[in-house]
């Protein structure tokens, strides 16, 4: 099968990417022929609330896609035609790419939509007039959590629900966790509970440090991760770095970390959990989109069923007691291996057939 997959790849940063990079490679390993058509231009520097879109050592990117400039749709239209493949799959996580993806879609070839999400996170103008567009020119849609079947099939059309796969390419990476808790200043009585990943007001980071107050002396907050809120955060229980985080580096926040906690207001699914499970630690999440599937409770980590201070320290807890129980590692790498990539690329390919 010729796979053209329409993506943000490296040198783009962020889970999107990666995640393109990832199935590029496990397409390929199906025996399909696939062709990675990257971003030239992602977001407008106006509207991006980062310093950068790019890895360390890049400032631009040599895609095909312009994704904010409707002059270059057309020509990149006809080169994806061009292409001739069987199947066009995209990566969709917000309706702004929706006119540049229905406009470069060439019509009459199988179109495939890996859905991230089906609504936004965040508020956003002509949401849902933008994606019901583009989903109306895909075959089939493809979804990571039980919620986002629910909403997608609110669409009319066809859907699969799958999995968001572990991500283990970063599990080398870093520091090993005496050196790793060294360096980012945690003492050997401490349990380090681990925020990972952008700051946006949805994924609840002010809601993780209010829960912190609430626990003993010896909890503290390791962050890692650029803030896009434009609030401030300042807690003496709190190591923060407001940055970015290089694929390298990756392993030195996880191999320190005792808990991962994600404590989102609102979720489909995250690849910070698939993260976690990769470096084997236990989970603290909030019953929200598919983040509870990814946790067995009692086993694996806990869930806390509201987006609260109160649930969020009662969980880490509950949490806290499977640190020493020899069993808990086995157990996260038996749900790890529930999502391989390999499984997801085969299941993924079933459907499109």
């Amino acid at each position: 099968m010729k796979i053209a997959l329409i993506s943000p790849l490296p040198p783009f940063r962020g889970g999107i990417a990666q995640f393109g990079k990832m199935l590029v490679s496990a397409l390929e390993k199906q025996n399909c022929l696939v062709e990675g058509i990257n971003y030239s231009h992602l977001y407008p520097s106006l509207i991006f609330p980062g310093k950068t879109q790019f890895e360390s050592g890049f400032n631009r990117s040599n895609g095909l896609i312009h994704a904010f400039n409707p002059f270059s749709w057309h020509k990149a239209k006809k080169a994806i035609e061009n292409r001739k493949p069987d199947v066009i799959i995209s990566q969709w996580w917000h309706p702004f790419f929706a006119p540049c993806l229905t406009a470069i879609n060439p019509g009459g070839i199988k179109s495939v939509a890996i859905c991230h999400n089906i609504k936004p996170h965040e508020s956003f103008p002509l949401a849902d007039a933008f994606s019901k567009r583009f989903f109306s020119k895909q075959d089939l849609l493809a979804v990571h959590s039980e919620q986002a079947a629910e909403e997608a099939e609110l669409t009319g059309k066809k859907t699969v629900q799958l999995f968001h796969p572990v991500y283990d390419q970063y599990s080398a990476t870093g520091l090993y966790r005496e050196k790793a808790r060294a360096k980012l200043g945690l003492q050997s009585h401490h349990k380090a509970l681990l925020f990972f990943g952008l700051v946006r007001d949805y994924k609840g980071f002010d809601i993780l440090i209010e829960a912190c107050n609430l626990l003993p002396e010896e909890y503290r907050i390791i962050a890692a991760g650029e803030n896009y809120t434009g609030s401030d955060f300042e807690s003496p229980r709190l190591l923060w770095e407001n940055s970015f985080i290089p694929d390298c580096d990756v392993g030195t926040w996880f191999n320190a970390a005792d808990i991962v906690v994600l404590p989102y207001r609102t979720a489909s699914q995250s690849g910070i959990a698939q993260i976690a499970l990769a470096f084997n630690k236990p989970m603290v999440v909030t019953n929200r989109g598919g983040l509870a599937e990814t946790v067995i409770p009692g086993k694996t980590g806990a869930v806390a069923e509201n987006a609260t201070p109160e649930d969020i320290a009662k969980a880490i807890l509950e949490c806290s007691s499977l640190l020493d129980n020899k069993l808990t590692d086995e157990r996260i790498e038996a749900k790890a291996s529930e999502f391989s990539w390999t499984a997801y690329a085969d299941k993924l390919l079933g459907a499109i057939q």
